[in-house]
């Protein structure tokens, strides 16, 4: 009998591929329009119209104190130094150059084509270059934040931005804050690249290094209906005793929950992710990669569900046994589900999966109900 140990134990190694996608939602993307006259050091702006930036040191070499590209880009490095739910763990910042020979925010963006980034700002607060800049992201998963000053939203003039942006069902996140300067829209994007993904939701959230604005109730609900977000202190009848200065809105202009959004964008992509590993296996179309594909995808939907991200397992409790409720549902469909279901799809070998889950978003209200007696 052989005493060697390779002959008794056979250890076969099989590559697991797993690729995560937590670092796109922890970008932020800073469009501007400059020359290279403005920029410091002589320095020659790349020619690929965008460059990258790991802090606020490296932001400092190229653009003066007094560009607004600086200005926007330390709003969004100071939340890195924030504590708890308002602490950034932004991991770059791009800079992405609107040249005077393009016609538009849209048409640079178009020519610069970057891709790797969730958060996008635009520096500009002209309601012109704001409806360019958001029209870029009709058809991509991605959130662009953008800010005003007009106080034609105060009062909801016919024709104010955000009232343009409602009306056309734009995918945006419009703030209002009364100076133009201060990256309201750059501190909460870049508050959004929290350590999980998903968990911020645009309300009750504290930036550091922005003014407080200050709005009559009148002035906030014009803001609420057209789906303004902004930043004011919260008081009760104590005045500001105890008053907190927070975000208010959480809401795109099209009506859509931020967080929600961003819950559905990082699901999407994740998912996507997921996909493209277990193809990377080289696996086949049948039952048995069908079950690989499954397991990769279940893996995914676990993970959000650790994150409390989509709802967890529910156990209903009997007199005999606990039920559990699955917080989730993931199926892959058999080779023969398809084939009966869905031919055109087996016709080219495409699986077909169907998900079912349910995300949480962060609470926004209390009602306490008081009984008391003498």
């Amino acid at each position: 009998m052989s005493t060697d140990w390779d002959n008794i134990v056979d250890i076969n190694f099989k590559e697991i591929i797993t690729t995560s996608i937590d670092t796109y939602f922890k970008r932020e993307v800073i469009v501007a329009e400059f020359e290279n006259a403005a920029l410091l050091n002589s320095h020659i702006f790349s020619t690929d119209g965008y460059e990258l930036y790991e802090s606020l040191d490296d932001l400092v070499e190229v653009f003066p104190t007094t560009h607004i590209v600086y200005k926007l880009g330390q709003d969004a490095f100071d939340q890195k130094t924030n504590i708890g739910m308002n602490k950034s763990s932004l991991e770059r910042l791009i800079v992405i150059q609107v040249k005077s020979t393009d016609s538009s925010f849209l048409a640079a963006m178009n020519r610069v084509g970057y891709e790797e980034a969730h958060k996008w700002v635009c520096a500009s607060r002209e309601a012109e270059d704001i409806e360019s800049f958001v029209d870029y992201f009709s058809d991509k998963t991605k959130i662009p934040h953008v800010q005003t000053s007009d106080a034609d939203v105060l009062t909801d003039t016919a024709g104010n931005i955000a009232e343009t942006l409602v009306d056309a069902n734009k995918k945006a996140v419009l703030y209002y804050h009364a100076i133009d300067e201060e990256g309201l829209d750059s501190a909460m994007a870049s508050i959004y690249c929290f350590a999980i993904p998903g968990k911020i939701a645009g309300v009750f959230d504290a930036p550091s290094g922005t003014t407080v604005d200050t709005l009559t109730s009148t002035q906030k609900g014009k803001l609420d209906d057209n789906y303004v977000n902004y930043y004011v202190n919260y008081m009760g009848q104590t005045g500001r005793i105890g008053a907190k200065a927070m975000t208010a809105g959480g809401y795109m202009t099209n009506g859509e929950l931020i967080q929600k959004q961003e819950i559905l964008d990082r699901i999407k992509l994740t998912l996507q992710s997921a996909a493209m590993d277990a193809f990377s296996m080289k696996i086949p179309y049948s039952d048995k990669g069908g079950t690989i594909l499954e397991g990769k995808l279940n893996a995914v939907l676990r993970q959000l569900q650790n994150e409390e991200i989509i709802d967890g397992d529910i156990v209903n409790e009997t007199v005999e046994v606990g039920d559990t409720s699955k917080g989730y549902q993931l199926k892959v469909l058999s080779m023969k589900e398809t084939q009966l279901n869905y031919v055109s799809k087996y016709a080219i070998q495409k699986y077909v999966a169907i998900a079912r889950f349910r995300i949480i978003v962060n609470a926004k209200s209390l009602e306490i109900n008081i009984t008391y007696s003498l």
